[in-house]
């Protein structure tokens, strides 16, 4: 499962080439095992950036994808790093430029796909 799931990132990463400027990524993972990470960044072409690291443990999953604008303001933080245990999505949640929300577990594909939709928007 684990080098199916990372194929299909480098995959969404490839349909978004003409929105990126620039990337490192590196991947590392034991099939045997079902365990992996994927880490790097990603420079829009907007100059906004997206850093980020996804670690797939079996079933379980940590992540933290941080996307700033070319300034390197907050634009988002998801991640579910084990603080904001008020919130009722714990340990998932969204930091923004105003605070933390909650918010639903979380993927990099669905990062890419939010962040391809910002960048879009702006160029309309």
């Amino acid at each position: 499962m684990t080098i199916r799931y990372f194929e299909k990132i480098k995959k969404r990463i490839a349909k978004l080439e003409w929105l990126i400027e620039r990337e490192s990524i590196e991947i590392e993972y034991d099939e045997d095992a079902d365990i992996g990470n994927i880490g790097g960044s990603i420079v829009f072409k907007d100059g906004s950036s997206l850093h980020f690291k996804e670690i797939l443990l079996g079933k379980k999953i940590q992540y933290r994808f941080h996307y700033m604008d070319e300034r390197n303001n907050l634009i988002s933080r998801w991640d579910n790093a084990p603080h904001h245990k008020h919130l009722d999505t714990f340990p998932h949640h969204l930091h923004l430029p105003d605070g933390v929300k909650e918010n639903k577990p979380v993927k990099l594909i669905d990062v890419l796909d939010k962040i391809e939709s910002i960048i879009i928007e702006g160029l309309e």
